[in-house]
């Protein structure tokens, strides 16, 4: 079974995800989410994750930030970030610094939304083969 992290700290866009993923994929993907990116952080020191999916702007760390350390913690989670800014910047900076996959603005599209996380699940089963 996939495993999925969502980490945002607000509940509305984590329910509005879980239900999203579980209208797509049922039991056949775990989907576990964190408010808290610290909390997120040690949870992954003991649990793998396929994907993870984070917001951007979050109190204490950062999206780009959390990302860069859950890759050092599971190099082989695929990253995805959901965020409300479509700047370039900031989409520059994910991809460089956190070796994001995927790049995804809110509010999302759901087509969009079971693409990204689709292609996202795609290169971790590749990873793993690998």
């Amino acid at each position: 079974m996939n495993r999925l992290l969502i980490v945002d700290d607000e509940a509305l866009v984590l329910s509005a995800l879980r239900r999203a993923l579980r209208q797509r994929w049922g039991d056949a993907l775990a989907v576990v989410t964190e408010m808290d990116p610290v909390q997120a952080l040690e949870r992954a020191r003991h649990e793998t994750f396929d994907v993870v999916i984070s917001d951007l702007r979050m109190p204490e760390v950062d999206g780009v930030a959390f990302l860069s350390l859950m890759s050092a913690v599971q190099p082989d989670s695929v990253r995805i970030m959901l965020t409300g800014s479509a700047e370039f910047e900031s989409a520059q900076r994910a991809i460089q610094d956190a070796g994001v996959f995927r790049y995804l603005t809110k509010p999302w599209d759901e087509t969009e939304l079971i693409a990204h996380v689709s292609a996202a699940l795609a290169q971790a089963e590749a990873r793993r083969e690998a």
